[in-house]
């Protein structure tokens, strides 16, 4: 049984960061070595998400919110805001792809046992 917060460890945060290292790169023009560095990364993460060899596991490319989302994370990252505030806007980008239900279909994919359809525990605001 693989819980939320493991699908959402494995697939939703590589897909927001990939999202991120390919907009800091491609659009800002950044050097992967930048971009590690803002992220907490390495480069070869940076080289692997550009090249679409990491964080694939589900796309976010295709979902307005999750654009908006990493864009907002952007923007904090390119202004050099502090590390918390940075950790807390992935956080609440993740809470909100959650509960859009972005990662359902990968959990489905994953545990083709599991009704997705009747699940609403990403809905839910944690207790």
């Amino acid at each position: 049984m693989l819980l939320p917060s493991e699908v959402e460890a494995k697939a939703i945060i590589p897909a927001l960061r990939s999202l991120i290292a390919k907009k800091l790169v491609n659009i800002h023009n950044l050097p992967q070595q930048k971009v590690a560095e803002m992220l907490g990364i390495t480069q070869a993460a940076v080289s692997n998400y550009i090249r679409g060899v990491r964080g694939i596991g589900v796309s976010l490319e295709g979902s307005e919110e999750a654009q908006k989302l990493a864009d907002e994370i952007i923007k904090l990252l390119l202004k050099g805001v502090d590390q918390l505030t940075i950790m807390n806007k992935f956080h609440e980008a993740v809470v909100a792809i959650k509960a859009k239900r972005l990662m359902c279909d990968l959990h489905q994919k994953l545990e083709p046992q599991l009704d997705t359809s009747s699940c609403h525990i990403c809905e839910q605001p944690a207790a």
